[in-house]
């Protein structure tokens, strides 16, 4: 991929000289321009496609178009509640044909959202010929690179959702219709009006922008003196007041059960176009930028507040002088955004992709400068180059190098190499790593289950327990009280969890949690302000009468463990879990070893999977040091072991997790699982056990006493397992 984007780049270059010194007609070298960019924002687009994990919305859009037949989606784009019905679709035929991995799902967003850069290129072309101006490209390279490298962009071209597509449908829409304000031929008008239709199909959104479109056909009429283009006018008008309003109570009624993940809830109507204004421009929150490379926020969205401000005033100067593409160009930037602040405003959720409708404007008005302070059309005399336009051109190469300085931005930047989507690929693939098949394996909350579908066959052979999710937590559910207060609705929560915990949880002797907490708190909502985690995660945060057993932290997603030292089971405690394979063996005169247990996953051991052993211990002496235990497979045990595992008991948690707080004669089972390679051939090897001192002190194996077989260096044989080919 790397080596793509060298030759893009390359490409790009090559064009740009070759323009530079062309004596070609304009249209030549236009269309060189527009495939260097084009290719360039491609391979932007391909670059790390599959690095980020798939988050929540992308589990989502894998549902519907795998989980859905076509017929049902065929009848979503005639249905009132469908989102975006056709791109469903579309993603559902490329799926037959390219699968649906990660690189596949993303792929169809990153391909328009690199046509997205002729179809601006082509907007800005009309725009100047409707302006009356000549930029000889100035202006079109300028949006074209605006656009390749907006990190705004990149993430939707890199997401497996509608909005890169939206943006496409957007940008087509202002180029037909500044086509056909400009040449008023009924080839351009029908142009204009297919893809009015199926933006809407696209996506509802584009309600917003349609808005904003039919407003200019009716001021396009009312210009024409007559009687008949006035009433037309008015009918028009009224058409896109009613698309307002739809637009909106649409969009309202759609997010009214949105999960909002990491998004601002409610947010006032300044506060939402400042945050709208922050991500157009760095795909950022404003504090995001605070401070990076030593820099505070304001200085990053500079050069895109100046721009904005700048082509605003030339639009609306532009607008006044009566030249018709301003008009456009300003309608269809600021109706969809004047709507979504509505939007955002009256219901409580605000989402920066809700605006995505507005981009292609946007960027327009960024280079809208070029094109005012380009070289006017004057034949009387030679054209003059504005004094203004070294300017603009400074800061909108200062504006592109804050686009890639934030998209390598450490820990945020989407092309920084860091993780910055829900890492459900990682967390699935560590939970895949420790899980035995008779854990206990929660999902919370309810609504995250498809990212665990996806992601488990992908991340081992081995078959996973199937997780148990907490439905009770259904919005809405509200134990019958009417309007219930902030305590009684966590009260009504915590009395309904309780008793389903312990049903799941009877019988078992561990269970694993993965939690998306930004998800599970629209459900499970904290106690206390100063909480992360609703009663689920804090039971296992604050484990009472149960030993923790690690966890491991991701962007977005969480793994937590709680082991029981007793069989779970709250109506009749004391029960001790015991070993499958009884074992006697006495390590240091310390340890005792009471057994071991194999549970494989599908009752097989497969090579790219996991092996899980449960060693069940006693202390026969108070334990002098916190003592490591290490697992071996080998065939030939005299070389180093195919696969091992090594470390305290329950990961060195505290209490079971360090030896020197086990009573005497208190049992304690420690689960373990041994990664096993993809290369490992099938066979049969043996499994090894051997007990250190962990706490500092020399390294030292300790003695074992036992009539069972062990091997030199103080390792015991504690069987014998067959692999399987994966």
């Amino acid at each position: 991929m790397r080596q793509f984007v060298t030759a893009s780049l390359t490409a790009f270059t090559r064009c740009a000289r070759g323009l530079a010194g062309s004596q070609a007609d304009a249209a030549h070298r236009m269309t060189l321009l527009i495939v260097a960019l084009t290719a360039l924002a491609f391979g932007l687009r391909l670059y790390r496609l599959d690095a980020q994990s798939l988050w929540l919305d992308e589990g989502s859009t894998w549902v519907e178009v795998t989980g859905k037949g076509w017929l049902t989606l065929f009848g979503e784009l005639f249905s009132p509640t469908a989102g975006y019905p056709l791109y469903h679709l579309l993603l559902k035929a490329w799926v037959l044909v390219a699968g649906d991995s990660e690189w596949a799902l993303r792929f169809p967003s990153a391909l328009v959202g690199a046509l997205v850069i002729p179809a601006l290129m082509a907007a800005v072309d009309e725009l100047r010929v409707v302006s009356g101006r000549m930029s000889k490209g100035r202006a079109s390279a300028a949006v074209g690179l605006l656009a390749a490298f907006s990190p705004y962009a990149l993430w939707h071209a890199q997401d497996a959702k509608v909005y890169s597509l939206l943006i496409l449908a957007s940008a087509l829409l202002m180029w037909t219709l500044l086509r056909a304000v400009r040449t008023g031929a009924r080839r351009a008008w029908l142009l204009f009006a297919s893809v009015s239709l199926i933006s809407i199909f696209v996506h509802r959104l584009a309600l917003l922008s349609l808005a904003g479109a039919v407003l200019v056909v009716a001021l396009h009429l009312w210009r024409r003196d007559s009687r008949i283009a006035h009433q037309w006018a008015m009918l028009w008008a009224a058409g896109a007041l009613a698309l307002s309003i739809v637009g909106v109570a649409g969009v309202i009624l759609a997010t009214r059960n949105e999960r909002l993940g990491n998004e601002r809830n409610a947010v006032g109507m300044l506060e939402g176009l400042w945050f709208t204004f922050a991500h157009f421009s760095l795909n950022r929150w404003p504090g995001e930028l605070e401070g990076y490379l030593r820099l505070p926020a304001v200085i990053w969205l500079l050069p895109f507040g100046a721009l904005t401000v700048w082509g605003a005033v030339a639009l609306i100067q532009d607008r006044r002088a009566g030249r018709g593409g301003a008009g456009t160009v300003l309608a269809l930037f600021l109706t969809p955004l004047a709507l979504f602040a509505i939007v955002h405003t009256l219901a409580p959720v605000y989402e920066a992709r809700y605006a995505a409708s507005a981009f292609p404007a946007w960027l327009l008005l960024l280079a809208y400068p070029l094109i005012t302070h380009g070289n006017e059309h004057n034949a009387a005399r030679p054209s003059r180059r504005s004094a203004a336009h070294p300017v603009v051109t400074l800061l909108i190469v200062v504006a592109l190098l804050a686009c890639v300085a934030t998209l390598m931005q450490p820990g945020k930047g989407l092309f920084s190499g860091d993780p910055v989507k829900e890492q459900w690929r990682e967390a699935v693939a560590a939970l895949a790593a420790r899980v035995h098949p008779d854990d206990l394996v929660l999902v919370h909350p309810h609504y995250v289950m498809p990212m665990y579908t996806y992601y488990a066959p992908r991340v081992t052979p081995d078959p996973l327990p199937q997780p148990v999710t907490f439905p009770v937590f259904a919005e809405g559910d509200t134990c019958g009280i009417v309007n219930p207060t902030r305590q009684q609705m966590l009260e009504c929560i915590r009395r309904r969890f309780e008793p389903f915990y312990n049903q799941q949880a009877t019988g078992k002797k561990r269970a694993l949690l993965l939690i998306a907490p930004d998800h599970a708190r629209t459900v499970d909502p904290p106690p206390l302000p100063v909480d992360r985690f609703g009663w689920v995660g804090l039971r296992f945060q604050y484990p009472q009468r149960t030993w923790p057993c690690g966890g491991i932290e991701f962007v977005g997603v969480l793994l937590m463990c709680q082991s029981f030292p007793e069989t779970f089971n709250p109506g009749s405690p004391g029960m001790i879990p015991q070993p499958a394979q009884p074992l006697e063996a006495v390590f240091g005169s310390e340890l005792r070893l009471r057994g071991v247990t194999l549970a494989l996953h599908g009752g097989a051991a497969r090579a790219g999977g996991a092996l899980p052993v449960t060693l069940y211990w006693e202390a026969v002496a108070p334990p002098s040091r916190d003592y490591r235990m290490f697992l071996h497979l080998c065939r030939d045990c005299d070389i180093p072991p195919r696969a091992n595992d090594d470390g305290p008991p329950l990961g060195g948690y505290a209490p079971a997790g360090m030896t020197t707080t086990w009573r005497v004669g208190d049992p304690v089972h420690d689960e373990r699982t041994l990664t096993l390679p993809h290369d490992l051939p099938p066979g049969r090897y043996t499994l090894l056990l051997g007990v250190y001192s962990g706490d500092g002190a020399p390294a030292t194996r300790l003695p074992i006493t036992m009539s069972a077989p062990t091997l030199p260096e103080n390792r015991l044989v504690l069987g014998t397992v067959d692999i399987a080919a994966p």
